[in-house]
């Protein structure tokens, strides 16, 4: 079982827990979590724009770049594959 898995279950078992159902009914708590994960999306964000910039002046292509060019590419390739059945049907 990988890490991710893990702390899946280890979460699940302690929401059965009537302690934290009982702190997680409290409004206070449920801030609190909900700014952790706000902050922590905010945060994955900044990184995610300052690697994108390095990336960028090293003139390398990024993550989303790489995605953009596979998706162009399947693409053309689909239609080359129809504009050749279409001459192979007309002949």
């Amino acid at each position: 079982m990988d890490l991710k898995q893990q702390l899946m279950n280890q979460a699940m078992k302690m929401m059965q827990d009537p302690r934290v159902m009982k702190a997680m009914q409290n409004p206070k708590v449920m801030q609190t979590v909900m700014g952790a994960i706000q902050m922590r999306a905010k945060m994955q964000q900044e990184m995610d724009a300052q690697i994108e910039k390095v990336a960028k002046s090293l003139k390398l292509a990024t993550r989303s770049e790489v995605r953009e060019l596979k998706r162009a590419l399947s693409k053309l390739e689909r239609e080359l594959q129809q504009k050749q059945q279409q001459t192979k049907s007309a002949e």
